[in-house]
């Protein structure tokens, strides 16, 4: 594919140039999310790998899976030693998953290819598969620097918004190194009526 990289190029796009960018990743993305499944898995019916939205292993294959009951136990097997009220309340929050959406699911900079201002290529379709409806944003919001967060923030704009999607993974992930929790992680506990055990305080 002919051009560079964004993360090559970014701090020298213009505005312009960088929201026409996102604008048309974001159009390309929107007729890949018209392909869907009757199930969370990869091309073929083969598992999905997600070490941001299945925590508990890097590498590891997970599904296919075909209900948000199913999604949930894979998840929450990242959880094991959060208190179950917090665990119990946070499943609530879960967003319905289906339609079950073809998605990239790497938005980096890195696998973003641009030439004379314009899309030239996406990169990098490892990870894809038909994922949540939510799992594009929200991944999209995961930024690695400050060029791709500022990217990711741009593409987000033109994505359809699943902010109450993020916000409830932020919570998850923030929940997968109990009792070592970080700020979100220790307000999340304090809001489900939960503390961390003696010892570990």
């Amino acid at each position: 594919i002919r051009g560079q990289t964004l993360s090559e190029i970014w701090p020298k796009m213009t505005s312009a140039d960088k929201e026409r960018g996102a604008k048309q990743t974001a159009e390309y993305l929107m007729q890949l999310h018209e392909l869907r499944s009757d199930r969370l898995e990869s091309i073929g019916g083969h598992p999905i790998y997600s070490a941001f939205l299945f925590p508990n292993g890097y590498g590891i294959g997970h599904g296919p899976f075909s209900s948000d009951d199913e999604l949930w136990a894979e998840m929450s097997l990242a959880l094991t030693q959060v208190p179950e009220q917090v665990r119990s309340k946070l499943r609530q929050r879960m967003p319905a998953a289906t339609p079950y959406t073809f998605t990239h699911g790497d938005l980096t900079n890195v696998n973003i290819i641009v030439e004379n201002g314009n899309l030239a290529g996406i990169l990098d379709w490892e990870s894809s598969a038909f994922f949540p409806v939510w799992w594009e944003f929200t991944c999209a919001g995961i930024g690695l620097g400050q060029d791709d967060k500022e990217w990711k923030d741009l593409l987000c704009t033109h994505l359809p918004d699943h902010t109450e999607a993020r916000n409830f993974w932020l919570d998850f992930f923030a929940l997968r190194n109990y009792p070592k929790l970080n700020e979100r992680g220790l307000a999340l506990l304090k809001e489900c009526g939960s503390s961390l055990p003696e010892k570990e305080t």
